[in-house]
């Protein structure tokens, strides 16, 4: 076997896994009314079990009915025990451990609570009365507790000794109830800016007592909760304790106060320690995307390692088998912990172990699966994934052949069009696509020429086009489809995919010698000048001004609306914590008026601006390739038209229709 050490058994404590495989816990979003588990989540760990890792850390449950959060399931009673069971029955009839996660957000709880109901029975807490806005200083109200001066941001009041104790047997007790569904082990959640991160951190945690001051005081509280677990749920009850190597925040928790802390949780019981990394004003180095490179946060668990006498998980942005193996190779951890591989792709383990890597659907980093603003469907139906539709549709989404095969043609060669090819084919249907470029991929191909995207897109792109071959779509390209290819064909149904072009801007000098399209940019048909205006706030102008600004250009990014309107948030704080230490001007809220060429004018504030500019680039959207739908609905075969060409948005509704319409025929 080419990766002996991944696939090496190992342990935690008295625990034995078959591999070196963990899945790191990511909440579903599918829980009842009170945070019940329901059957869908059996069904979606079991096909993660199946697919052969050794581990699963089930998503973080809440331990006290006052410190309810939205998203999270709960396990703050023993009524919730059945459904827990449901799932650890389920993991465990496919060979794999399960552990599950326990979490109290603390002062995080102040911005959930007007999402719930009955939010007066929330009690958000802080290890100290601070503003979660950094520099954004607390003081006393008119009722005396502490508030912010800046608009909107609640202030939770400083956790008292007595609270303390009742959050410890909160812990204690959740954990005991995990134990009793048949779990093999707890994790306890002390990074990623929650409760215990927060006393971690001596940005966040001012107090003077016993549980602040010096890095060891600060750790009291984790080490008292590991403690209450231990006796409670049992000494031989695995305790695993997720902590963030480093917060990437100017004076909080760093990698050194986390070397100095590790023995300490030691000490205290912990039996495996998980290495993050990250805080709630830092989420993009909790969950890096594709922006970040490929293992961004080992040299964390690396570090701890060194002075850890029990085994240290590894995670953050681990996708390739091969480095997932060196890492163990190296000594730098025990365990690789893998998140978003396993939404993307369920068989990831079987498929490494067996050689199959071309098969392996990859994660792009995108994280769409957290991006509600542009996926409010994500809230009704639970987590999903851009290239896995199947997530939390286990068995609805399991190949079913066709009775009565049809002849299908698929219009357009990007993933919406591979998809649904696929798919069909799969299914048992005669498909023909059509591409009248002279590659597939579509759109798709100029994403993964981008500088951000090198790493991880074009992955998919080969996935897809492999995944076409395999299932025996016949390809033609440089076949432009018109309304009379389609009666020659004669097809049973068509799929239109067409996609969509790049948009411009109604205003005067739109169309001048000096502006260009990003996508032309990206292709390297245009060269630009040396002072650039990006037009454009959303992920393409971020991402153009970027590059540009690492060739040396002057930029400057102009954008209508709000910076960053409806990017998923990390991806989003990682562009701009890019753009403005390498100099680029960033004007939101400020709508282009007119094109000049020596520069834009835009208003920003109500008052005219003229920002210089040699080279305007616009990244203003797109619009869609329909008119080949319009011809066809004047009669003929059934028509379906998913993707760009239906409705402009992103990767995840294009191959989630693809993949739905696909069933349906």
């Amino acid at each position: 076997m080419k990766y002996q050490k991944l696939f090496e058994p190992g342990k935690i404590a008295g625990l034995e896994l078959k591999n070196r495989i963990v899945m790191a816990p990511m909440v579903t979003m599918t829980f009842g009314a009170e945070g019940e588990l329901t059957e869908r989540t059996a069904d979606y760990y079991a096909a993660r079990a199946k697919g052969g890792v050794g581990l699963i850390i089930c998503q973080s449950s809440l331990i006290m009915r006052e410190s309810r959060a939205p998203f999270r399931c709960s396990i703050y009673d023993d009524k919730f025990i059945p459904g827990f069971q449901k799932v650890a029955q389920a993991i465990h009839a496919h060979g794999a451990k399960a552990a599950f996660q326990i979490i109290h957000h603390g002062r995080a709880l102040a911005d959930y609570k007007a999402l719930l109901p009955n939010p007066e029975e929330i009690r958000p807490l802080a290890p100290s009365p601070l503003s979660r806005l950094l520099g954004s200083e607390s003081r006393l109200g008119p009722d005396g507790q502490p508030t912010s001066l800046a608009a909107g941001d609640a202030v939770p009041p400083e956790a008292s000794v007595e609270d303390i104790e009742r959050i410890k047997e909160g812990f204690a007790q959740a954990a005991r109830r995990i134990r009793a569904a048949g779990f093999d082990a707890v994790e306890i959640m002390a990074g990623h800016g929650y409760l215990l991160g927060q006393f971690l951190s001596p940005l966040f945690n001012r107090r003077s007592d016993q549980y602040g001051g010096s890095p060891e005081n600060r750790a009291r509280f984790a080490g008292e909760v590991i403690a209450a677990v231990k006796k409670t749920a049992g000494p031989d009850f695995p305790v695993i304790l997720r902590i963030s190597g480093s917060d990437f925040l100017p004076g909080g928790a760093s990698l050194q106060e986390t070397v100095q802390q590790a023995p300490f949780f030691i000490r205290a019981g912990a039996d495996a320690l998980h290495v993050s990394a990250g805080e709630q004003a830092t989420t993009d180095r909790c969950y890096p995307s594709f922006i970040y490179p490929q293992g961004v946060h080992v040299s964390l668990a690396e570090a701890v390692k060194k002075v850890s006498p029990v085994p240290v998980i590894t995670v953050g942005k681990i996708f390739d088998p091969a480095l997932a193996e060196q890492i163990l190779a190296e000594n730098k951890a025990d365990f690789v912990a893998l998140g978003r591989p396993l939404l993307a792709d369920p068989d990831w383990p079987n498929k490494v172990r067996d050689g199959r890597l071309a098969e392996i659907r990859p994660c792009i980093y995108c994280l769409n699966c957290l991006n509600f603003a542009d996926h409010p469907y994500i809230l009704g139906r639970g987590l999903t994934c851009s290239v896995n539709p199947a997530v939390l549709r286990e068995k609805e989404f399991e190949p079913v052949k066709i009775a009565n095969p049809k002849k299908i043609l698929v219009v357009g060669g990007g993933p919406a069009g591979m998809e649904a090819a696929r798919t069909l084919a799969l299914r048992g249907h005669r498909v023909e696509l059509h591409e009248k470029g002279d590659r597939l991929g579509g759109q798709w191909f100029i994403a993964g020429r981008q500088k951000q995207k090198r790493e991880d897109y074009p992955r998919l792109l080969d996935y897809l086009v492999a995944g076409v071959a395999r299932a025996g779509v016949a390809v033609h390209l440089n076949s432009l489809v018109t309304a009379e290819l389609v009666k020659t064909i004669a097809p049973d149904a068509v799929i239109v995919a067409a996609g969509a072009r790049p948009a411009s801007l109604n205003v005067p000098g739109a169309d001048g010698p000096n502006v260009f399209q990003a996508n032309d940019l990206i292709l390297g048909r245009v060269k630009p000048g040396s002072t650039v205006v990006v037009v454009g706030g959303r992920t393409l102008g971020l991402e153009i001004a970027d590059q540009l600004a690492d060739e040396a250009k002057k930029v400057t990014l102009v954008t209508r609306r709000q910076l960053g309107r409806g990017v998923e948030r990390n991806v989003y704080l990682a562009l701009r914590n890019r753009l403005i230490p390498k100099g680029v001007h960033l004007f939101p809220h400020s709508p282009v008026t007119a094109i000049k060429e020596d520069g834009v004018y835009a208003v920003f504030n109500n008052d005219l601006l003229f920002l210089p500019a040699d080279t305007v680039v616009l990244a203003v959207g797109v619009q869609p390739e329909n008119a080949l739908v319009r011809e066809l609905e004047a009669g003929g075969p059934e028509v379906h038209q998913i993707g760009d060409c239906l409705k402009p948005r992103d990767l995840m509704d294009a191959i989630r229709e693809a993949a739905e319409t696909a069933r349906r025929i």
